[in-house]
């Protein structure tokens, strides 16, 4: 076969290199959940990895909003519009399937039917070592909108239950930030 990079560069779509980078990201995620559980024990991974992604849910919920033009979210209800979009662009179906959904003007509401987490963390055999990291995303999320509050997981798989169930109660705005 004689390869021509022009050819091999047409083949790789804008989905498909997003689908590669995705894909690449969440396996060195994973990897380097292990191999810092391994080296310095699962305590140690879950809260570096929490404290990580919190920061990090930061960033990318600020570039969202962003390249989207959505700011500012000035409501619970677009502000559970926008972590559902956050959900999709960064867990697209299949990986995840889920929805968000204000329930008043203080809380919100959120049902993952599949996560690929949960999927990779029962392969990997580390279901009792993994914290779920879900509600350090999303209140990183919601500070990048300018909210604070409280999420507590009611449902996960991860603790065998068939869907994840979370709740975001106590929203209220940053009184220093300006709404996104």
């Amino acid at each position: 076969m004689s390869v021509d990079p022009h050819e091999l560069r047409a083949r790789l779509t804008a989905d498909v290199r997003e689908r590669i980078m995705r894909e690449n990201w969440h396996s060195h995620d994973a990897r380097w959940f292990l191999k810092v559980g391994v080296e310095c024990g699962f305590d140690v991974a879950n809260r570096l990895n929490q404290s990580t992604l919190r920061s990090m849910a930061k960033t990318e919920m600020r570039r969202l909003i962003d390249a989207s033009g959505c700011g500012p979210i000035e409501t619970t209800e677009d502000l559970a519009k926008v972590l559902g979009l956050a959900m999709e662009v960064y867990f697209p179906p299949p990986m995840l399937e889920g929805e968000a959904e204000a329930v008043d003007e203080s809380s919100a509401r959120g049902t993952v039917t599949r996560c690929l987490v949960h999927e990779e963390v029962t392969k990997a055999g580390v279901q009792g070592l993994y914290e779920c990291a879900c509600p350090y995303r999303h209140l990183g999320w919601l500070e990048a909108c300018g909210y604070s509050g409280k999420v507590e997981i009611l449902k996960s798989m991860l603790r065998g239950d068939p869907v994840c169930e979370f709740a975001i109660t106590e929203l209220s705005r940053l009184p220093d930030e300006k709404p996104r």
